[in-house]
């Protein structure tokens, strides 16, 4: 009789820890639905925040030895990576945001272009970046888009982290409208 209530507390404690695996397993494989918001408004990723600061649309990059002019348009976008958390660093690279347009074509960030509009218009340029917690670093980005597209977007990539668990990870769907 003994060994029966003993069964009966271990298969319950086993249900009560599946339905916790469950529920977590289906809040953190859960996508958000598509969220389009303004430049300056932030994208959350865990404790970090991207804002797009400013941008500007222009034909050519003037650089100290080269003009670049654009096959399309170049969309130059101030982008910046705000660190919330209290004690990591956020390493990233210029490669962690991309251009799309209404038809889901992606545009990248074209380095030849960003390291012209440094020489001629310093704003920091590095390949790289760790920014440090509880601090902010701002850079240009500079991508060539057809003429053709209208309504270009920016978007961010990363891996999901612990706090975008609990949004769905939100930032992988979050649409910043560039027009």
């Amino acid at each position: 009789m003994n060994q029966n209530k003993t069964n009966m507390k271990t298969i319950k404690i086993v249900r009560q820890h599946l339905a916790f695996v469950s529920l977590f397993l289906l809040v953190s494989c859960s996508t958000s639905e598509e969220k389009i918001i303004d430049a300056g408004q932030p994208i959350h990723h865990d404790d970090f925040e991207y804002v797009i600061e400013n941008f500007s649309v222009q034909k050519k990059i003037d650089g100290n030895k080269d003009t670049l002019t654009a096959h399309g348009n170049y969309y130059v976008v101030s982008f910046k990576v705000v660190n919330n958390a209290k004690r990591v660093s956020h390493p990233w690279k210029n490669s962690i945001a991309f251009l799309i347009d209404e038809a889901g074509n992606k545009y990248e960030n074209i380095t030849e272009a960003q390291i012209a509009l440094n020489s001629s218009t310093p704003f920091g340029y590095k390949d790289e970046y760790l920014t440090s917690s509880q601090s902010e670093e701002t850079t240009v980005l500079v991508f060539d888009i057809p003429e053709s597209v209208k309504k270009p977007y920016l978007m961010v990539r990363g891996e999901m982290l612990m706090g975008d668990f609990f949004d769905g990870n939100q930032f992988s769907n979050t649409k910043v409208k560039l027009f």
